[in-house]
């Protein structure tokens, strides 16, 4: 059986600060021997990326920009056409359910925060993307050499109904049919793009939401998810490993997304009400 194979070159991260996702996907990546060109709009949190991967012996390049620009993120990606000539990689982490987006579809403010929510969620990577697409095509309309993959980060909300999060959930739905589509269309350019879609992550911003019964109770691996789990299957999805493989979703949940609604605390369907059954059932 062949290892992973990672023949990298450089992978461009778009929202690789704050020590979560982004940060997790960008040391790893760094750490099977890609170049990367880490992106984020806060200075600090940019900072704190970078200088993890340079402790770690990586190779990283920071670069602040608001890719809700569509001005600067044409600018990035010019530049990094212009001045590197081994781009392999996009990955795209932006994106979020911020509090004050929280709401349901039936109050006044929905369509505001709709609109936010594919800004963050749908709009920038979509933009990056597209930027990125542009890099691999000359003026005379000839592609680069090297085979490149671009990486969407969703979440399994995309595959349901999500009450009070319906700008959420169709956001990332929205972004994993664009991933499709994008497959389709860039195909022919030896891009490849697929998107992982995460369960409930421990990070940063919500570390103080841990409740290890309940997550053993609604999580079928009994864990909740940490930032290296996804970006060992972002790594995947960039490397030579996955070289025909292309508009797929790949869901990293512990088995959330499978899990059906009519089981109970035991893992039995509720229906199941023998006790010798069930006593069966569940033994050891």
């Amino acid at each position: 059986m062949n290892a992973l194979k990672t023949d990298l070159g450089t992978v461009v991260i778009i929202g690789a600060g704050g020590g979560g996702i982004g940060t997790a996907v960008a040391s790893l990546v760094s750490a099977a021997g890609a170049r990367v060109l880490a992106v984020d709009r806060d200075a600090t949190k940019l900072a704190m990326a970078t200088s993890r991967i340079e402790e770690e012996g990586g190779r990283v390049q920071g670069e602040l920009c608001d890719v809700t620009d569509r001005d600067a993120v044409s600018g990035l990606f010019e530049r990094a056409a212009r001045d590197i000539d081994d781009l392999s990689g996009l990955v795209n982490v932006v994106g979020g359910l911020p509090a004050v987006h929280w709401g349901a579809v039936i109050d006044d403010d929905h369509e505001e925060n709709l609109e936010a929510l594919l800004e963050t969620n749908l709009r920038v990577a979509v933009r990056t993307s597209r930027a990125f697409a542009r890099t691999r095509v000359s003026e005379a309309g000839a592609s680069r050499n090297r085979p490149t993959s671009i990486v969407q980060i969703a979440s399994i909300a995309g595959l349901a109904g999500m009450p009070f999060g319906a700008g959420y959930a169709a956001s990332k739905a929205a972004l994993m049919s664009y991933t499709r589509t994008m497959a389709l269309e860039w195909g022919g350019l030896e891009i490849r793009v697929n998107v992982v879609a995460p369960g409930t992550i421990r990070v940063p911003k919500n570390q103080n939401a841990e409740d290890a019964e309940r997550d053993q109770a609604v999580i079928p691996l009994g864990r909740r998810g940490t930032p290296d789990d996804v970006a060992n299957a972002v790594l995947f999805l960039l490397s030579e490993s996955s070289s025909w493989i292309t508009g797929q979703m790949l869901a990293v949940d512990g088995g959330v997304s499978i899990k059906p609604s009519y089981l109970d605390a035991d893992g039995l369907p509720v229906f199941v009400q023998d006790k010798a059954l069930r006593e069966r059932l569940l033994k050891p």
